[in-house]
């Protein structure tokens, strides 16, 4: 038929450009578990996009007319989606740190509803409960088939779903832009996968699934850029543009706070037990930072500045509010030792300094206001 030329051309170079993120995938430095899960995506996309390849030459009569093929093609097709709409469920909540992605029973239970679709799939050849071929030659829908829809587009909109919640959550402004980014992934797919039901010989969804791949990919590699990757907090450079945007713009009614934290005797700890306690004991102080910094009416950038020290970029109403901040990160370092029985203590200083736009300075110099006050502060600590 002639759809089949330009179905497959498209699926084709679909696959070619899946195969290049690939490669980069698997030969970056980045290791993380979001990066893996991600990998997992492409390639199920990639098996799937060949499945629809498949599924088209042998429905255009290219490979014969064959009742078998026609039930093989679409059970490649459906099992092979809602494999890769399970792993995008799992690399959104990889990209949010949700831990439980990397437990075994969890990745299982996540899993039942595609192990559900592969089972009607593969016994629809004696079932004919999602699908079957007529008298005629021609694929019929079941009486559920509708479930073979309702699970790769569950997935997604799962994902989705949880992520604009989280994004509006009172306790989440900081990873805000993270969760819009996940929520917006499964748009693309999601549109063109319903039209590509309604036409569902133009091929349609290995455009959306490409340009959500390609979003996601770069916009991680956005995220390499700009995070320092020890702690996963942003580094010293998008700090820097952070507050050069915020000292050129004031927010009517809130003044502009700097907050330098900095490990109290952090060289003993690197002494003492290696640096890779070291490295270990800044990540748990970033997030104990980052925790502090959750808050539904002020707005906070988190960073690190280098070494042992970090900086919050706060817009607060009252220079008490930003005392209160200081204080909450102190008290949750604190605890740190406590709740992960650490054979050491840990504590943090912190300088404050506000930006005053009616007297406008340099930026070194701001920096320096608040490095002068965490001076005064460790002294008094010592004293």
């Amino acid at each position: 038929m002639n759809y089949v030329l330009y179905y497959v051309e498209a699926y084709a170079a679909s696959i070619f450009l899946l195969g290049i993120f690939l490669f980069k995938i698997q030969h970056g430095v980045n290791k993380q578990i979001s990066q893996v899960y991600l990998g997992n995506l492409v390639f199920d996309l990639m098996l799937y996009f060949v499945a629809e390849i498949f599924w088209a030459l042998v429905d255009g009569g290219t490979l014969g007319e064959s009742k078998s093929l026609l039930y093989l093609s679409n059970i490649f097709t459906y099992v092979l989606i809602s494999v890769a709409a399970y792993q995008w469920f799992l690399l959104s909540e990889a990209i949010q740190g949700d831990k439980v992605v990397e437990s075994d029973p969890f990745k299982l239970i996540l899993s039942i509803p595609v192990w559900i679709s592969t089972i009607l799939c593969v016994s629809a050849y004696r079932t004919g409960l999602v699908y079957y071929v007529d008298d005629n030659g021609k694929l019929v829908n079941g009486k559920f088939y509708i479930l073979l829809i309702i699970v790769p587009f569950g997935y997604m909109l799962a994902s989705s779903a949880k992520a604009f919640g989280r994004a509006f959550a009172k306790d989440k402004y900081a990873d805000r832009n993270t969760y819009f980014m996940i929520g917006f992934f499964p748009i693309a797919p999601i549109i063109l996968g319903v039209l590509q039901a309604v036409y569902w010989r133009i091929p349609l969804l290995c455009y959306g699934a490409l340009a959500a791949v390609i979003y996601i990919y770069i916009s991680l590699q956005d995220n390499l850029i700009s995070l320092d990757p020890l702690t996963q907090i942003n580094n010293r450079n998008q700090m820097y543009k952070y507050l050069a945007a915020k000292m050129r713009n004031e927010e009517p009614g809130l003044s502009l706070f700097l907050l330098i934290v900095d490990v109290d005797k952090f060289k003993n700890i690197n002494d003492a037990y290696g640096h890779s306690e070291g490295d270990r004991a800044l990540v748990r102080i970033a997030g104990a930072i980052k925790k502090a910094c959750q808050g539904p009416r002020s707005r906070f950038f988190v960073s690190r500045y280098g070494g042992d020290e970090f900086v919050v970029v706060a817009e607060m109403a009252y220079r008490a509010e930003a005392t209160w901040l200081a204080d909450q990160i102190k008290s949750n370092v604190r605890k740190i030792a406590s709740e992960d029985n650490q054979r050491y203590s840990l504590s943090v200083s912190v300088g404050i300094a506000q930006y005053d736009y009616s007297q406008p300075i340099s930026m070194q110099a701001f920096i320096a206001r608040a490095d002068s006050d965490l001076y005064k502060q460790k002294k008094l600590g010592a004293g």
